[in-house]
């Protein structure tokens, strides 16, 4: 009997968001903050309880935060507002 195979490993499932990414806070928590306020994903972190956590950083702030997976959403590239830029580029 191979004993390597009495142990099952367990298989998490990958984090949603990768380094380098762009992500917005999503409102509530109490908390006081811009909510166009926009995020950069600094590191992937272990769960807390069933959530990932990541450390993040506000551009414009001095400090970083570590939030949970379910607190983060990311930024959709049209909800900026600058859809000409792609239109431009599509006619080119």
């Amino acid at each position: 009997m191979n004993m390597y195979r009495r142990f099952k490993i367990r298989e998490t499932t990958p984090h949603r968001f990768t380094i380098g990414q762009q992500v917005r806070m999503r409102s509530g928590g109490g908390a006081m903050m811009k909510t166009t306020a926009i995020f950069e994903i600094l590191a992937t972190l272990p769960p807390l309880g069933q959530s990932f956590q990541y450390r993040i950083r506000d551009a414009e702030e001095k400090y970083e935060r570590i939030t949970t997976e379910d607190n983060l959403e990311a930024i959709d590239i049209w909800s900026s507002g600058d859809r000409n830029s792609f239109k431009a580029s599509a006619d080119a």
